[in-house]
């Protein structure tokens, strides 16, 4: 597992244990330094792919991250985090109709999952559909504690629905809304 030029003395676990560490400090450039050192090596673990795709996601490069997301779905189809944020990256490219496939099918397997069900009802809200993204959030709500941080970006995104069809748009794209910036959208899932 030697990772030769350019990865110094560190083998591709260890830079992989890096990349992720720095990802953790939001050291985006150091972790796709990292990462790019273990992609020169050749093969790559599915925790690599992983990273991998939240690197690029977290840099805004939605399609290199769907790329990796799809290459690790190929290898483990049930993973719901990666299942999740493959949806994220198809939201933030601006394709809502692509994110909600993929949460539709996600939440068919998993219905209570939290993050899958808020962006589900923040993209049928951005396409329109608001009676269908209202039940989703009522859903949502009767299924979490008033702890959970999808509760209050519920409550929000329904109040925005309410307020008209520019503030369900701005929930999409602003911090102070219920949607979370895309950087920190692709570290809240583990």
């Amino acid at each position: 597992m030697a990772v030769e030029p350019g990865g110094g003395d560190f083998d591709s676990e260890e830079l992989l244990a890096l990349a992720r560490l720095a990802l953790e400090r939001k050291d985006v450039e150091g972790a796709l330094s990292k990462l790019k050192k273990i992609l020169g090596a050749g093969s790559l673990s599915a925790e690599a792919i992983s990273l991998g795709a939240r690197i690029y996601a977290q840099m805004g490069l939605f399609g290199r991250a769907e790329k990796f997301y799809e290459q690790f779905l190929a290898k483990n189809p049930r993973a719901v985090a990666e299942r999740f944020l493959l949806g994220m990256t198809r939201l933030d490219a601006g394709r809502p109709g692509d994110a909600l496939e993929v949460w539709s099918a996600l939440l068919k397997e998993h219905p209570g999952y939290p993050p899958a069900m808020f962006y589900k009802s923040l993209a049928l809200a951005q396409t329109g559909k608001t009676g269908e993204a209202r039940t989703g959030l009522d859903l949502l709500l009767k299924s979490i504690p008033a702890g959970n941080p999808y509760f209050g970006h519920a409550k929000e995104l329904l109040q925005a629905i309410e307020s008209g069809a520019a503030a369900v748009q701005a929930a999409g794209t602003s911090g102070a809304t219920p949607a979370a910036p895309p950087a920190d959208r692709y570290r809240a899932t583990r």
